[in-house]
């Protein structure tokens, strides 16, 4: 997908403007004066399947305006994949469900953004445009409301030619981010935008313009304000960047950071022990540079050392410690899911990730036994059930060890410990660990065998079953192994009530228990 544009070596050019018609170039005054070869581009190359056709055509019918408009235009002239469709139209919300109604490429409508007038059309082969009503009359005026002059270009329907009211194409050439008019009423507009700047430098790779930095950086607390759910999408989009570690250094600066994620803002500046070359803070963003691009894992990069400011200490000798800081950072790392509402799954995920990242950095990975032992503790399951899939693997926990190890003074010995904890790893997974450690005894089987009624006391037998499995202590096959830990649960469990009722027996009559 690329732009069709011919070289104008002429002393002058012209931009497309509002509506498709040329106007006095802005653009080509800011190309000469930087010394570049000025382009006309004329159209925009976007493959649209025959429904979004279809939706366009609907959108344009009766003479109205219409147009693909933000990340869609501006990622096809940059040359990178369209995934997502953006469409403006002169048409108001009713009338863009209108059109769209009992029609054979339009499966639903829904409401987007009541504020803007957004609708989302889900179409008949499965995507989804996002439609806005026009702000202005003209799109000249809609392009200089829009969050970035680069996602404020549009291409008109039919024929896809090119709208640049506001130049993006020239802050396109430089990779400049930048806001159209005054950057503070931008961001005033929206302060979800302050974090979007980071997001799209990490996403592109472009630099921040330093007026349009200048108002982010005041804007930022107002993201305090902003839905959680918006600043979780934003702030997983930026983590998912190419140039995440540059984005992540804006999200700082600009202050946005220490508004939505405080926790990581405060790792910056904390010094660590001599094992490390960097702060706590730039060690971080290097972690997450390292490690794979998936949501579980760039996050968990992100928070996993967020225990170390609060757990920093300074022997007299002047070593520095950080005990306890990943069972710290899990717990911090479950109020953080929970304030920006992830998913129950994710949450876990996260959590569990962070307090077992240290797991493998002591493991003896020639002792079979310790290997399996952390292996299927590095497991996290999503349920009790059989069936049920695992959320971790100890293969993610690896990734996200060797991503915190290569962030440290050792990281050129990175590959040689990557290949000893995957053979460990590939070799205990041979051994069996590969399924979930279940209990050898069904409920019935534990019921018939220890005299128990149905109740709590059989799922408490199992568990015990599949903890002593997961720690290596009982093979998964010895039956007679698990009836006796099972017993030896169970016994637990009664002894134990049957002594809080004699010592609340003993209270109510004034008399102590018992102490032996």
């Amino acid at each position: 997908m690329k732009a069709n544009v011919v070289e104008n070596h002429s002393g002058d050019c012209s931009e497309v403007g509002a509506e498709g018609l040329s106007q006095p170039g802005v653009l080509a005054r800011s190309r000469a004066s930087a010394g570049y070869h000025r382009l006309m581009v004329h159209s925009v190359d976007i493959a649209l399947s025959p429904d979004a056709a279809s939706l366009l055509d609907a959108l344009a019918s009766d003479g109205r305006f219409a147009a693909i408009v933000g990340g869609a235009v501006r990622d096809a002239l940059l040359g990178r994949p369209v995934r997502d469709l953006d469409a403006v139209t002169a048409a108001t919300p009713d009338e863009v469900r209108a059109a769209c109604e009992e029609t054979p490429w339009c499966a639903r409508v829904y409401a987007v953004g009541e504020r803007f007038g957004t609708l989302g059309v889900v179409l008949a082969d499965g995507s989804v445009v996002e439609v806005s009503q026009l702000r202005g009359a003209a799109f000249a005026v809609d392009a200089g409301h829009r969050d970035f002059t680069v996602n404020a270009m549009a291409a008109s329907w039919p024929g896809l030619k090119l709208l640049d009211p506001v130049a993006g194409m020239n802050d396109l050439d430089a990779r400049l981010l930048r806001a159209p008019g005054d950057p503070k009423e931008r961001f005033a507009e929206d302060p979800l935008r302050v974090l979007r700047a980071a997001r799209f430098v990490s996403e592109l790779g472009f630099a921040l313009d330093a007026a349009t930095q200048a108002a982010a950086t005041a804007t930022a607390p107002a993201l305090a304000g902003v839905a959680a759910e918006r600043v979780r999408d934003e702030l997983t989009a930026l983590l998912l960047g190419e140039h995440v570690s540059e984005g992540l250094r804006v999200a700082l600066r600009t202050g946005a950071l220490a508004t939505v994620l405080p926790e990581v803002a405060a790792l910056d500046g904390v010094t660590q022990p001599t094992f490390h070359d960097l702060d706590v803070f730039a060690h971080t963003v290097q972690t997450v540079e390292n490690a794979p691009p998936t949501p579980e894992l760039r996050w968990a990069a992100l928070l996993h050392d967020i225990g170390k400011a609060p757990c920093r200490t300074v022997e007299p000798d002047g070593r520095i410690r950080f005990f306890r800081h990943a069972k710290v950072g899990a717990r911090m790392t479950g109020a953080i899911c929970e304030r920006l509402r992830f998913s129950k799954a994710m949450t876990r995920s996260v959590v569990h990730l962070v307090g077992e990242h240290m797991r493998l950095g002591d493991l003896a990975v020639d002792n079979p036994r310790a290997v399996d032992r952390a292996v299927r503790r590095l497991d996290l399951w999503a349920s009790g059930a059989p069936d049920a899939v695992r959320l971790v693997t100890a293969e993610d926990v690896v990734e996200l060890t060797l991503a915190d190890f290569a962030a440290t003074a050792h990281r050129a010995e990175a590959a040689a410990v990557r290949s000893r904890l995957e053979s460990a790893i590939r070799s205990s997974r041979e051994r069996g660990t590969r399924t979930r450690p279940g209990s050898v005894l069904g409920g019935s089987e534990l019921m018939r065998e220890l005299g128990l009624p149905e109740g709590p006391l059989v799922g408490r037998a199992q568990r015990a079953i599949e903890d002593a499995v997961r720690r290596g202590e009982l093979r998964a096959d010895d039956r007679a192994g698990a009836l006796r830990v099972a017993r030896a649960a169970v016994h637990r469990k009664v002894r134990g009530d049957f002594t809080r009722f004699d010592t609340h027996r003993d209270e109510r009559h004034g008399t102590p228990p018992d102490r032996t």
